[in-house]
């Protein structure tokens, strides 16, 4: 069983130029989540179609969003696509951008889900000088990391319920555990435990019995038919160290809404870190060898279905 922590109050080293906020994070246990505190996710942003949020993201650069694969593969046109920061509520906008160009690993798997990751650019980048919104820390290029049993917190704007049809307006906070993929619940919802986290926490709410394992509102988004729980897909799940705040996971799936039975799955960050560098460093060549680009001008997402088909093809015959 873990303990059961009232609040718990993480203050940022004041010299560090990313993973601070404004203000402290102050997070509780309570199963399902709570509401987060003002100014204390400075680098939470809202991804939108026509101004609607779909997606959450997290700022690594004040004109890079990293985000979840499969939140932009099937957009339509990218030029539909926006960018709010600054702000823990969705109605009220602070800072709002266009997007100019989205990248998708060239081995994102829509089946398992795996390499689910994108890099998104903005037309322009984001006033920094605006002391609510921050960058969040990279992590460590660590295989396996974060180890199991590490607490973590992870944020969105989902839905709250499975009754719930609109995206909360405030944003969501919920303290997790890393969880082995020795655990069944773990082993039989992780397709590749290389490139994803199996994260949630044991014990029940309300209404829900003992030693199960309840996930954070989680969500899949396909050709914008979004299931139970959407709007969380692409948002940071995060850890504490060094007195910072690190994305170690992106959210990208679960089974159901709030399921007691399947934990949250989310991309491993760590394995993308040099990847992630390399838009940070605006190494072109290194971006084309592994990154197909949407732009404002694509359609609809004909080239990488045309990829997806590609390397299907190739395994096929490979097996042979």
């Amino acid at each position: 069983m873990f303990k059961t922590i009232t609040s718990m109050t993480y203050s940022c080293s004041s010299n560090s130029t990313c993973g601070c906020s404004l203000d402290s994070a102050i997070v509780t246990k309570i199963i399902g989540g709570e509401e987060a505190m003002k100014n204390s996710w400075g680098w939470a942003v809202s991804i939108r179609i026509h101004n609607n949020h779909i997606c959450g993201g997290s700022l690594i650069s004040s004109e890079l969003v990293l985000t979840a694969a499969h939140c932009i593969v099937l957009v339509k046109t990218i030029s539909s696509l926006s960018v709010t920061a600054g702000s823990k509520y969705l109605s009220m906008i602070n800072q709002q951008r266009s997007v100019s160009q989205a990248f998708i690993p060239f081995n994102y798997d829509s089946t398992t889900y795996t390499n689910d990751i994108a890099i998104i650019l903005l037309s322009s980048p984001f006033d920094m000088n605006d002391r609510s919104l921050a960058f969040i820390c990279l992590p460590p290029s660590i295989e396996n990391y974060p180890p199991d049993d590490m607490t973590v917190i992870a944020i969105g704007w989902g839905v709250l319920s499975t009754t719930e049809k609109t995206s909360s307006d405030t944003l969501q906070q919920v303290t997790l555990k890393t969880i082995s993929n020795g655990i069944s619940a773990c082993h039989i919802s992780v397709y590749n435990e290389n490139v994803q986290i199996c994260a949630g926490v044991q014990g029940g709410g309300k209404g829900m019995k003992k030693e199960k394992i309840l996930i954070f509102i989680l969500d899949n988004i396909c050709c914008f038919q979004l299931d139970t729980c959407r709007g969380d897909s692409g948002g940071p799940l995060m850890m504490f160290s060094n007195q910072r705040w690190y994305i170690v996971g992106i959210t990208s799936y679960g089974n159901g809404c709030a399921s007691p039975y399947y934990p949250g799955i989310y991309t491993r960050a760590s394995v993308y870190r040099k990847d992630i560098g390399c838009f940070l460093k605006n190494e072109t060549s290194c971006i084309k060898k592994k990154f197909l680009v949407r732009n404002s001008v694509s359609s609809c997402s004909m080239n990488y279905l045309l990829i997806s088909l590609f390397f299907i093809l190739i395994k096929i015959i490979n097996y042979q």
